[in-house]
């Protein structure tokens, strides 16, 4: 394969060029101190005894996507030991929170031959599970030739994503050879996974339908709920850069008919907060009319929008609205998933472009309880209560009638696990 020879090379060749890559991420944020030795493969954690199941999950989405399958892999074999790979911060602190016993976090590899060795060989997992759309070429091919049963998860691939590869068919076909068994998240996904040429492909549903409730800590949150008791709570939920202007700018204008609404942001990526304050004043809003969280301040007969700037919380205010508008679709990001806000009984409103969550959006539609936003106009559905309520019940009904995808995953895993051992 001569592309992934070259690939092989290059990643070599770059090998010293990986710190100044990780302190240029440490500068942004995106790193955590004194983890660059994870990054190189290396652990200072103790290798358990047993049985070890490597699950891969990169960033939120997938980490969140784990959580269940990890649930139900302990329930159907109590004794094994999981480390868990991610590639960002946020993404650890989902799985830290969690305090799962006999499970191990940490930082995946950067794609070097050598780190990836190095990672392999401390840890020697019994069986590898890759989440979603992750397809690191050297850390596959590490782990296929040491034999380690390799098993694609939850395997999304976008149009996007999918046009790319379909540049490299050879090489995106001998990629995929590497993994024993491939389960898809749904039918689109598995056609085009079978066009780029993998085999042994199984569709389950998705993982994140099985997700729980997302928890929070009460105690800290408590001092909101006289106030939001006698508001009209909209949450805008998992926004990008481009998507709060228009958002703020429709719930101003609401808040001439809707006088008791309150808006909740909670942006995707919540080291954002300066730009969101700064869009939030050229929007009209005076400094006492929003206050961000990590404030920890109180809220005031002033306050019209609460700058979600943490992790961790979003349930909490899930549980108080009735309404979520879910970011991610009004700009060109695939949408974000719906069924988490929907678990708690509530209206979604999205808008056009949620490819990466095509199946749930179009079956949440069937069953009434999201509209697709098209123009931000489309928001004063709002004023009508009755409408609201409705799609409340058939969203938390849809959200309830669509689990099961982590028992027959893991099921099929653990099956694989006992064969390989």
């Amino acid at each position: 394969m001569t592309i992934f020879r070259i690939y092989k090379l290059v990643t070599k060749i770059i090998r010293p060029l990986f710190y100044l890559f990780f302190i240029y991420r440490l500068l942004k944020n995106k790193e955590e101190r004194g983890k660059y030795s994870e990054r190189k493969g290396l652990s200072s954690n103790k290798k358990p005894k047993g049985k070890i199941v490597w699950i891969h999950a990169a960033s939120i989405g997938e980490a969140l996507s784990s959580l269940p399958l990890i649930d139900k892999l302990k329930e159907l074999s109590p004794k094994i030991n999981i480390i868990i790979t991610t590639g960002t911060k946020t993404s650890k602190e989902i799985i830290v929170k969690k305090k799962i016993n006999d499970l191990t976090h940490q930082y995946v590899p950067w794609d070097n031959e050598k780190f990836c060795l190095n990672f392999l060989n401390f840890w020697q997992p019994d069986l590898a599970i890759f989440l979603e759309s992750e397809i690191w070429p050297n850390l596959l091919n590490e782990t296929n030739k040491k034999n380690i049963p390799l098993c694609l998860v939850n395997a999304r691939i976008t149009d996007k994503t999918f046009k790319k590869w379909l540049k490299l068919p050879k090489t995106i076909k001998y990629l995929l050879s590497f993994f024993s068994i491939i389960i898809a998240q749904d039918e689109f996904s598995k056609t085009k996974l079978q066009k780029l040429g993998a085999k042994n492909i199984f569709v389950y549903g998705n993982l994140k339908n099985d997700s729980k409730k997302l928890i929070y800590d009460i105690e800290d949150l408590r001092k909101y709920d006289e106030f939001l008791k006698e508001k009209n709570l909209l949450v805008a939920a998992s926004t990008h850069e481009g998507e709060e202007v228009e958002i703020i700018n429709k719930f101003k204008s609401l808040l001439v008919e809707l006088p008791n609404l309150f808006l909740v942001i909670a942006p995707r990526h919540p080291d954002r907060r300066n730009d969101l304050v700064k869009i939030i004043k050229k929007s009209g809003f005076a400094d006492k009319e929003f206050i961000l969280r990590s404030s920890n301040d109180y809220l005031d007969q002033n306050t019209k929008i609460f700058l979600l700037d943490s992790i961790g919380e979003l349930g909490y205010f899930y549980k108080k609205s009735s309404a979520v508008i879910m970011g991610g679709a009004f700009g060109n990001f695939g949408g974000h998933n719906p069924i988490e806000p929907a678990l708690f009984e509530n209206a979604i409103f999205s808008g056009p472009n949620f490819y990466n969550f095509k199946d749930e959006y179009n079956q949440l539609l069937k069953n009434g309880g999201v509209k697709i936003v098209y123009d931000m106009d489309d928001l004063f559905i709002l004023k009508n209560k009755e409408k609201i309520l409705s799609m409340t019940r058939n969203s938390k009904n849809f959200s309830e009638n669509i689990r099961g995808a982590a028992d027959k995953i893991s099921v099929k895993l653990i099956g694989i696990l006992n064969e390989n051992y």
